[in-house]
């Protein structure tokens, strides 16, 4: 073998004051490896955690030290300039909210400016989606506002309760989305069904509710992003497949609702040992359900009744049985909700999003760190990290079970919900509020702010800080 002289050394470069970015050779050369490996993973014959996971895509330097805006108004012109947002795999999901809100902040300005432009020349014209609503008729007055004001969606929301005197700085929209989803959501109130095996909801494939209801959660929907309130939504992962028009199949079925999904792949398995699958499971290419307590059937083949299920088109069956429950038999319901999802958030920016980024963006991170929020947190008013007081509220906070955890962040935020980049993003302030003993706990949710009497011990601070948990709904001045 040959050895070769190794050069002699170089002084070393002066370290970059910036990580190096990708350029954009780089990242079109990541661009045909990562649609490779999606390629991959999307192959019915391999396993789903074949190839690499998508978020080892993300690239850290570009997701810290680019300019977003100013990538985000290069993407929009017309110069033909090379933009990272053209290449969204290698954004994380904060990265792609904050050009959602960029997006938003240019919309919301321009139907801003044209609102005022107009009450110029026309006459008054609010620059805001003013919602006033009856809590007793939330839905309904939701309802009709929404449909009377279909061109101002993308004007900033602006929520207020009859016969309150609230100001909506964000809190108050945030309480009226709590409110709105938890009766939407309601078994009772017939547009949904929730499944007790995946603990999700889904459509109500018999609902008599009309097509408007379900457009009006839609738009609802898209009017939360462009005002960055976090929703409690608890659809299955399917939901956010067909937003983003993706392909959905028997894995997704067997994701979304387990139980269905495992007798459809016991089907698929069955090899016998001398008997047939017609005579084992007796099936016909027909599918079953109960409405209204009366069993009805529905052929996915013409003369489906009259055709059995054999070992030769049991692939057949669970491939329309499938196609039935995740997109036929709920058209009407989701093509409305579609529709009016599309009608605030449709364009170029929710292109951006994966499915799984897009409930992130939704509905918030799953993990509660109140760790992260301890060491984030501000303090005024004599209050300080080392503050006796403050050194008993994070103890209770930490010992809470975890439906207490979300009630407080609920109580102190407006949402018990978690905003895409993790309690540690929160702008959280806390306050001394007097020695009081007696005084309860109180917050500006609109300003993520907590006003804490100044307990001494950590029994009282636990009952008090309970006690204002249980009576956080409403805006009335005392």
């Amino acid at each position: 073998s040959t050895v070769r002289a190794r050069a002699p050394l170089r002084p070393a470069p002066p370290p970059s004051p910036t990580p190096r970015r990708s350029s954009p050779q780089g990242t079109r050369v990541l661009g045909h490896l990562f649609t490779a490996n999606e390629r991959a993973r999307d192959d019915g014959r391999r396993a789903p955690d074949d190839g690499l996971d998508y978020r080892c895509f993300y690239n850290d330097a570009v997701n810290q030290e680019v300019n977003l805006k100013e990538d985000y108004r290069r993407w929009k012109g017309a110069r033909g300039e090379f933009s990272f947002c053209e290449h969204p795999f290698i954004l994380e999901p904060a990265s792609k909210s904050r050009v959602l809100m960029y997006d938003a902040t240019a919309q919301m300005t321009h139907e801003f400016e044209g609102a005022i432009l107009r009450s110029l020349f026309v006459g008054a014209t609010s620059p805001y989606l003013v919602v006033k609503v009856r809590r007793t008729q939330l839905i309904s007055d939701t309802l009709l506002q929404m449909s009377l004001r279909k061109d101002d969606l993308k004007k900033p929301l602006k929520v207020q309760f009859v016969g309150e005197e609230g100001i909506d700085e964000g809190g108050v929209q945030k309480e009226f989305f709590q409110l709105i989803m938890s009766q939407i959501f309601d078994v009772s109130y017939g547009m949904f069904e929730y499944d007790e095996d995946a603990r999700v909801f889904w459509f109500n494939r018999s609902s008599l509710e009309n097509e408007r209801e379900f457009e009006l959660i839609g738009v609802l929907l898209g009017v939360a992003i462009y005002n960055g309130v976090i929703l409690d939504m608890r659809f299955p992962h399917v939901l956010y497949k067909k937003l983003m028009r993706q392909p959905l199949g028997l894995r997704d079925l067997k994701r979304a609702f387990p139980a269905i999904g495992r007798s459809l792949q016991a089907l698929l398995d069955f090899d016998g040992d001398g008997a047939s699958v017609e005579s084992t499971f007796g099936l016909c290419m027909q599918v079953c359900y109960v409405e209204f307590g009366e069993t009805k059937t529905r052929d996915l083949v013409p003369g489906g009744g009259e055709v059995p299920v054999t070992e030769r088109n049991r692939e057949q069956y669970v491939e329309l049985y499938t196609r039935y429950l995740l997109e036929d038999a709920v058209a009407r319901q989701f093509d409305a909700f579609l529709r009016g999802f599309h009608a605030v958030c449709g364009g170029d920016c929710l292109q951006l999003f994966r499915w799984e980024e897009l409930e992130l963006l939704i509905c918030g991170s799953p993990f509660l760190d109140f760790g992260a929020l301890e060491r984030v947190a501000q303090y005024d008013d004599g209050y300080s990290r080392e503050h006796p007081t403050i050194a008993l509220l994070w103890e209770v906070i930490h010992e809470l079970p975890l439906e207490l955890q979300k009630k407080f962040l609920f109580f102190a935020t407006g949402s018990d919900r978690v905003p895409i980049k993790g309690l540690g993003n929160l702008n959280f302030v806390i306050s001394r509020n007097g020695a009081d003993q007696e005084r309860l706990p109180s917050a500006h949710t609109c300003f993520q702010h907590l006003l804490l009497p100044e307990y001494t011990t950590k029994e009282r601070l636990r009952k008090q800080l309970l006690k204002a948990m249980q009576e956080t709904e409403g805006f009335q001045l005392v």
